[in-house]
């Protein structure tokens, strides 16, 4: 049961900040394949980690590619966010 609350709460911590992040970049404009491509490393790297969590055994593969995969995610939002913050104001 502890190892479930884990992994339920890792996704809490991070998902949020992913989504909300995502959100902005569309509202920004982004480039539709841009903005699924996030989405879909997002969600690969939620259920790598997720499953690599849940194992009686844990697994570290899964668990470091989902968690590579969602600051992936978050990292590229955070900086297309930054370069079109830069670009409008200096435009």
């Amino acid at each position: 049961m502890l190892r479930a609350m884990r992994v339920h709460a890792n996704f809490a911590e991070y998902v949020p900040l992913g989504l909300i992040l995502l959100h902005f970049v569309e509202a920004q404009g982004a480039q539709a394949m841009l903005l699924h491509g996030l989405c879909l490393c997002l969600l690969l790297g939620r259920v790598a980690h997720a499953f690599g969590v849940s194992q009686t055994a844990e697994n570290f593969s899964f668990r470091v590619t989902g968690m590579a995969l969602t600051f992936t995610t978050i990292f590229f939002s955070s900086a297309w966010l930054l370069l079109a913050f830069v670009r409008q104001h200096l435009a």
